[in-house]
């Protein structure tokens, strides 16, 4: 009988968490249309109420994944649960503007921790030739949790409010904190399910110096140009993303002309395409690594996730039936999703020992995009009330963003020191 390996449930018990974590982020967006209703704000303002998780979100992302690198990932991922969930109850206390952008800031800023802690996690857990795979499997995860969360999130509405929902979503925390802490181990060999033949893959998959727990090599970090190169795919991907997890539901309702539960159905769709696309662009960017090596192999999946998003977007915004649009738009996002575990992946091996804070830097970027979108699509629609302006400038980061992913994986070589 195989042995059981254990790492395998560390990437479930991930990918579960950013589960949760996509569900208690996505759920403002389905609520969006009734706060603005209540509170009677601007498309700006809703803008900002969006946008402003991912300022706060961004700023933490690096610091986070380098106190996980020094640290561990154990007690900072069970504290972040219990942190946000307790935020995500108070979003239904809210009784006007200020109080909504200071709870979505507090929020972001725990959000924060998790996935450079993840990432940091799989550094020490996960051997590079399965790193691909292993991070579509979490980001899957969360993809999940915003393919589920619309439906659940309207039907909550209708049946106990806006309010309401909030509460119900945070209470859920405290027992993924209870479970993270329970099972995960900061050290493989100190987990006690972990078999000796198991930890002898960990260890010949890893590079030395990876598992241990340090500082982080800023400088290091800071001056590798495989990593700017990364964070600025990751901001171009992501300004065309952060639409469906933000704008996409009030853009069926009053775009499109869809009600509140066909809208909500359309807008899980880009999460429920995400999970597949994140589960099979990560082993795809395995297989093709292992066929053609790590700079060939990411590289031909990269360039064709990205383009294909461009074109699919595109399409999108220019179908005439609201159903077919929104269907071309989903399959955009799936697009967008294939090169996600790549790109991580990628992180972790420019990063080396401080794979943390690299991965942190490249979602910093990635939310940095998460904060600019919704904003500037809401000041957009106050202006000039047209969505198609901000779409389609979408589009063009895509393809920027495809050409910047060329210079990612140059050579095998090019990793930073202990990598």
């Amino acid at each position: 009988m195989p042995a059981v390996r254990i790492r395998y449930s560390i990437v479930l018990l991930a990918l579960c968490v950013n589960m949760l974590c996509y569900t208690d982020r996505v759920a403002i967006a389905v609520a969006g249309p009734s706060i603005r209703e209540e509170f009677g704000f601007s498309q700006s303002q809703m803008g900002l109420v969006f946008s402003v998780f991912s300022l706060s979100y961004a700023l933490g992302q690096a610091p986070w994944g380098a106190l996980a690198d020094r640290h561990g990932a154990r007690l900072i991922v069970a504290a972040a649960i219990v942190a946000w969930s307790g935020f995500t109850a108070l979003t239904g206390t809210a009784r006007g503007f200020a109080a909504l952008i200071a709870i979505r800031l507090v929020f972001g800023a725990f959000e924060a921790a998790l996935s450079p802690a993840v990432a940091s996690a799989f550094s020490r857990w996960i051997p590079v030739s399965e790193r691909s795979g292993a991070f579509g499997a979490y980001l899957g995860g969360g993809r999940l949790g915003g393919a589920v969360t619309p439906p659940i999130a309207a039907a909550l509405m209708l049946g106990i409010g806006w309010r309401s929902m909030f509460a119900v979503f945070g209470a859920a925390g405290i027992l993924a904190a209870a479970v993270w802490y329970a099972w995960y181990r900061d050290d493989p060999s100190r987990h006690p399910r972990t078999g000796a033949v198991e930890l002898r893959e960990i260890e010949q998959g890893i590079p030395p110096r990876a598992v241990e727990k340090h500082g982080t090599d800023w400088g290091a970090i800071l001056a590798s140009p495989r990593l700017w190169r990364l964070t600025g795919v990751a901001f171009c991907s992501t300004f065309l993303w952060q639409f469906f997890i933000t704008w996409f539901p009030t853009y069926l309702k009053e775009r499109r002309g869809m009600e509140l539960q066909e809208a909500a159905w359309f807008a899980s769709l880009p999460f429920a395409f995400g999970v597949a696309a994140t589960w099979v662009g990560g082993l795809a960017a395995d297989v093709l690594t292992r066929r053609f090596g790590v700079r060939r192999g990411r590289t031909y999946l990269g360039c064709l996730s990205l383009s294909m998003a461009a074109a699919l977007m595109l399409a999108g915004i220019l179908a005439p039936g609201p159903r077919a649009g929104a269907a071309l738009m989903a399959l955009a996002a799936f697009a967008v999703d294939l090169y996600l575990g790549a790109a991580w992946a990628s992180a972790l091996d420019i990063g080396g020992r401080s794979g943390g804070a690299a991965a942190g830097l490249m979602n910093a970027a990635s939310n940095a995009a998460g904060f600019a979108s919704p904003a500037l699509m809401g000041f957009v629609l106050d202006q000039w009330r047209d969505w198609n302006a901000v779409l389609l400038c979408g589009v063009a980061t895509t393809i920027l963003g495809c050409v910047l992913w060329i210079g990612v994986n140059p050579r095998e070589k090019q990793s930073l020191p202990d990598a």
